[in-house]
């Protein structure tokens, strides 16, 4: 943990002699209860009080000492009770993001020093909780080293204080490491309401018991989950090594095939037998299917990898979408989808004109597929520093829950079996879009259709 003045040497535990006290809770009205008694117990013996608290938590206190019998404006006015908010007052010592020693000094001890001579030189009592606020704001790094600054103070300023955090703050296996700093630095801890409201010895000794075992039950779970973890991560790797080798081992035959395929189609044709070309062009569509199948597996693999590299040349992205559109107008009539198209030529850029055939391809596909046979638009525009692509269709559209996850690998917004594939194409298709530096986004409406956009730089940034 930080020291008082800075650095991440480790503060010493508070002595037995600091009055430095931290109490955790689940419910703000136990927070209330426990701070108005701790203030009213200072009151009756002739102690001020700082309260540095949110503005909503400061309205609690005051609400519950007043219900206690205390005059909350006259003490005020009096000076006796100083109410701070701490969000503004934590602005007035941060300095680039952590709380700084000497304005920590300024704001705080002379606070204290005022309420103490006000007093005739009694003891101030004082509540905070710009801790809680530095941990909400994930800065653990500043709680601590505040809380070290708080202890530091004590040594030269007479006060009692009371820290409070919110146990909800503490959910991860880094935040426990936080809770049993933050307990390091007070010498006086207090448990939530869960075990405070406990009204007997022998239950609370029960309740500590329910804990203890809870807290080891914890502890097997994350060392199984960490377990699971190294075997899933290991699963993964023999996944993506399979993937490589069968896709690279299915891609010889595939090509001969296809070869092959194409010199029937050409003989049939001579030989004029329109049964045996059908056959043929069949057979060459269902090898096409599996060879892009081979490929997209691969480019998982080599994404996984960090290794989708871009063949960068000058081309025109009007192009390559006339040409894409051209090569999938039977894919069209199959849709039952009216395509229109509408390109500004040309759009030149420095791109990998093979990956945006990719990219216009399964973003085709997708409106193809989930268009329900109404028209789909594509429009190819130039602004000054972009191109964008965008792909409307009218079909079933996208929940506003599934709009994000459809770009992930294996996912998609309907069920496997309403419609095919594998839910790589968007995956893919964002991840090339990225690595020319553009982006891929979807606007949709449930039975609207959905809008595809992409933003690609002129140049590859």
């Amino acid at each position: 943990m930080s020291s008082a003045h800075g650095g991440t040497a480790q503060s010493p535990h508070p002595s037995g002699d600091s009055d430095h006290r931290v109490q955790f809770y689940e419910d703000p009205l136990f927070l209330f209860d426990v701070v108005a008694k701790f203030l009213d117990a200072g009151f009756q013996e002739g102690e001020p009080a700082v309260v540095i608290a949110s503005e909503a938590h400061a309205k609690g206190f005051t609400a519950r000492l007043m219900a206690l019998g205390v005059d909350v404006e006259r003490a005020q006015e009096e000076g006796r009770l100083v109410l701070l908010d701490a969000r503004d007052t934590l602005e007035r010592f941060m300095v680039d993001g952590l709380p700084d020693w000497s304005r920590f000094q300024q704001v705080i001890g002379e606070v204290l020093d005022r309420s103490h001579h006000a007093a005739g030189g009694r003891r101030v009592r004082a509540f905070g909780e710009m801790v809680d606020l530095l941990l909400k704001d994930q800065n653990p790094q500043a709680a601590l080293l505040l809380e070290a600054q708080w202890n530091e103070l004590g040594k030269s300023h007479p006060f009692g204080l009371l820290c409070a955090y919110a146990l909800g703050g503490f959910q991860t296996q880094e935040d426990a490491r936080v809770f049993h700093e933050v307990c390091g630095a007070h010498a006086h801890v207090s448990p939530t309401e869960a075990y405070s409201r406990v009204p007997a010895d022998e239950l609370r000794l029960r309740e500590v018991a329910a804990l203890q075992q809870r807290s080891k039950m914890l502890e097997t779970e994350i060392e199984h989950r960490k377990r699971i973890e190294k075997e899933l991560l290991v699963a993964v790797r023999l996944r993506d090594d399979f993937l490589s080798v069968a896709g690279h081992e299915l891609r010889t035959p595939l090509t001969t095939l296809q070869l092959q395929l194409h010199s029937l189609t050409r003989l049939a044709r001579e030989v004029g037998d329109e049964r045996v070309q059908e056959r043929v062009e069949r057979a060459r569509q269902q090898t096409q299917r599996l060879g892009t199948l081979t490929e997209t597996l691969l480019d998982v693999v080599r994404i996984r990898a960090g290794r989708l590299e871009l063949q960068v040349e000058e081309c025109d992205l009007a192009a390559v979408v006339l040409e894409v559109v051209e090569r999938s107008a039977e894919a069209v009539t199959r849709s039952g989808c009216q395509l229109r198209v509408l390109v500004e030529q040309p759009v030149w850029g420095h791109w990998d004109r093979s990956r945006l055939e990719q990219v216009m391809t399964n973003l085709l596909s997708n409106a193809l597929k989930y268009g329900a046979g109404k028209p789909v638009e594509v429009v190819v525009k130039a602004s000054r520093d972009r191109a964008r692509l965008v792909l409307q269709d009218h079909g079933i559209g996208i929940p506003l829950d599934a709009q994000a996850r459809i770009f992930d690998r294996f996912e998609r917004a309907v069920p496997t079996s309403s419609h095919g594939g594998l839910g790589l194409g968007l995956w893919i298709a964002r991840q090339v879009v990225e690595a020319h530096g553009g982006i891929l986004r979807v606007e949709s409406e449930p039975g609207s259709g959905a809008t595809f956009t992409v933003e690609l730089p002129y140049q590859k940034v």
